[in-house]
């Protein structure tokens, strides 16, 4: 059967609906067969451009921070806070989701070499 899933960021963290749980800035949706949420995941303020999706992880960068929080999708937890010299403003994954490619605000671009978990 056909599964679709689409992952989305929020810039401010909000409670999620009838939990305890607060900070959630990302959010896993099932789309096929039915629409639900599948998972969310927690202390991450994203700003636009700055999210990336591959087939087991999730790359974040944080707004006001220089650092990128890494969320394993399989296991639905955050692997690794990546900090990074400078404030980042755009992030994408490259060369199948072998490289991600981080642009800074004061303009440079980063290469960073993912490895392959499984």
């Amino acid at each position: 059967m056909l599964s679709e899933h689409f992952v989305v960021s929020i810039a401010a963290p909000v409670k999620a609906p009838s939990t305890s749980a607060k900070d959630i800035g990302i959010f896993q949706y099932q789309w096929q067969p039915l629409v639900s949420q599948d998972c969310t995941f927690k202390k991450s303020l994203t700003p636009k451009n700055c999210l990336a999706v591959s087939e087991t992880h999730i790359f974040a960068a944080q707004a006001d921070k220089a650092v990128v929080h890494v969320y394993n999708r399989e296991k639905n937890n955050q692997e690794a806070v990546v900090p990074f010299p400078e404030r980042i403003s755009s992030l994408t994954l490259a060369a199948k989701d072998s490289v991600l490619v981080l642009g800074t605000e004061e303009g440079r671009i980063l290469l960073w070499e993912v490895s392959k978990l499984h």
